[in-house]
C-alpha cells in the first residue's frame, strides 16, 4: 500500500520539531476530529495532504518485478494400470512491491521516495516447489495381471484396488522484518537496523528452531527520525516450507450389468507432518523470531461410498 502523503526524507532532519504543536490553519474549516483544534503538529502540516490523517493508494499499479525460473515436467499417461505426473519449479522473483504476499506477508514501503531500496526477493517468492501425483491399479482381480480366476469371496476382499497420492515439497517465503515506527515520516512501516547475519547455522532441534527461527540479536531499533538499514526481506532466512502427502485407496465392487459401488478411503496429510507458521516479525514484540502456529491441518481421514448405476 503506497503512502502518497509521507514526509519527504530531508524533512526528518527537523527531528523533534516535527512533533511540536503549532497553530492550526484549518481551525474553523474542519469541525470535528483531530484537526479541528487550535493546534496540530508541524509534521502533519508538512505532509502533501495536511488536512487528512492518511491518504493511501490501495494496491497501486506502480511495481517493478522480474522472474526467472526453470520448470521440469515428467508425465506418464495412464497405461499398464499406472500414471504419474512430476512437476518441479526452481525460480526467483524479485520486485519492489508485492501488494499481498504468500500467507498475507506484505512488506510495504519504508521510504516511498526511494523505491530502489525496496528492491529485494519478493515476499511471494517460493524458490523451489515439487509436486508428484500418481494413480496405480493394483494388479489383483478380474481383468488384471493376477487374480482373474479368484473365487468371488477373495476378489471382494483383495481385488480391484487402486492407490493414489499427491506429494508436495516447497520452500518457504522470505521474511520482512519491521520495527516500531519512530521515523516520524508517516511511512507505512519502519525496518530495523541489521548488523550481522540473521541466519542461524548448525543442527538444532525442532523446539530450539521454533523458539528462535532466526538470530534476533542482529536487529536493533533505528534512532528516532531515521530509517532502518535492513532490506525489505531477509536474503537468507525464509519461513518454514511445505511438506505434505495425501493418499487414497479406491476399490470397485461391480454388481449386475455395468453397475458398481466404489469404496474410498482418503487420507489428507497422511504422515501427520506439521507445517509451521511464520515467525514473529516485529522487533520488540514478545514473539519476535518465535514460531507459535501451525500452517496446515493435522491428519484427516474420510471414507465414502459412491454408487454407479
Amino acid at each position: 500500500m503506497e503512502i502518497p502523503d509521507q514526509l519527504r526524507p530531508e524533512l526528518l532532519s527537523l527531528g523533534a520539531a516535527l512533533q511540536q504543536r503549532v497553530p492550526n490553519p484549518f481551525l474553523g474549516l474542519i469541525s470535528s476530529g483531530p484537526f479541528s483544534g487550535a493546534e496540530v503538529t508541524r509534521g502533519q502540516l508538512l505532509r502533501e495532504f495536511p488536512q487528512y490523517g492518511n491518504v493511501t493508494n490501495f494496491r497501486p499499479t506502480s511495481a517493478s518485478s522480474i522472474y526467472h525460473a526453470m520448470q521440469l515436467r515428467v508425465q506418464k499417461d495412464f497405461s499398464g494400470g499406472a500414471s504419474f505426473l512430476l512437476a518441479y519449479t526452481a525460480g526467483k522473483l524479485i520486485d519492489d512491491s508485492a501488494g499481498v504476499g504468500v500467507g498475507g506477508l506484505d512488506s510495504g514501503h519504508q521510504n516511498a521516495f526511494f523505491r530502489r531500496a525496496e528492491r529485494a526477493v519478493s515476499p511471494q517468492d517460493v524458490s523451489q516447489r515439487m509436486v508428484f501425483s500418481y494413480a496405480y491399479d493394483l494388479p489383483f482381480g478380474p481383468k488384471r495381471r493376477w487374480g482373474s480366476a479368484w473365487p468371488r469371496a477373495l476378489n471382494l476382499i483383495a481385488g480391484n484396488w487402486q492407490v493414489n497420492g499427491i506429494a508436495t515439497l516447497a520452500t518457504g517465503v522470505p521474511l520482512p522484518i519491521t520495527a516500531p515506527n519512530t521515523s516520524g515520516s508517516f511511512s507505512a512501516l519502519l525496518r530495523p537496523n541489521v548488523t550481522g547475519n540473521a541466519a542461524l547455522a548448525g543442527e538444532r532441534s525442532t523446539n530450539t528452531r521454533l523458539a528462535q527461527w532466526f538470530n534476533t540479536a542482529v536487529f536493533t531499533q533505528p534512532a528516532p527520525f531515521t530509517f532502518g538499514n535492513a532490506p525489505r526481506t531477509l536474503p537468507n532466512v525464509r519461513a518454514p516450507g511445505e511438506r505434505n502427502l495425501d493418499f487414497s485407496l479406491f476399490k470397485e465392487l461391480p454388481f449386475g450389468e455395468n453397475r458398481r459401488v466404489e469404496f474410498r478411503a482418503e487420507f489428507f496429510n497422511l504422515t501427520n507432518t506439521p507445517n509451521f507458521g511464520v515467525p514473529g516479525l516485529s522487533l520488540g514484540a514478545g514473539n519476535f523470531g518465535v514460531i507459535g502456529s501451525q500452517a496446515n491441518a493435522p491428519r484427516q481421514i474420510q471414507f465414502g461410498l459412491k454408487l454407479y448405476l
